[in-house]
């Protein structure tokens, strides 16, 4: 099962919780597993954070897959300008 760890404000959206597993192998059904458990996680919530997998930032993660032993850490984005 691939580790998901979630950043310290995203915890408010997920009881405390800071870190899960998901049986998921790739993003979509990683967020769909992620929302059933966590119901106050929607897509807006994770619309706020980018994703890194297995230590790498992926700009656009929809169709990314993984490893069943991968990690995933959500990190909060910053806006620049």
């Amino acid at each position: 099962m691939a580790s998901v760890v979630f950043a310290s404000d995203m915890r408010q959206h997920t009881g405390g919780c800071g870190q899960t597993r998901v049986n998921a192998t790739g993003y979509r059904a990683a967020l769909r597993e992620l929302s059933e458990a966590f119901p106050q996680l929607s897509d807006a919530v994770f619309e706020k954070y980018s994703i890194a997998i297995d230590g790498v930032i992926i700009l656009s993660p929809l169709l990314e897959t993984f490893e069943p032993d991968s990690e995933l850490v959500f990190i909060p984005r910053i806006a620049g300008g």
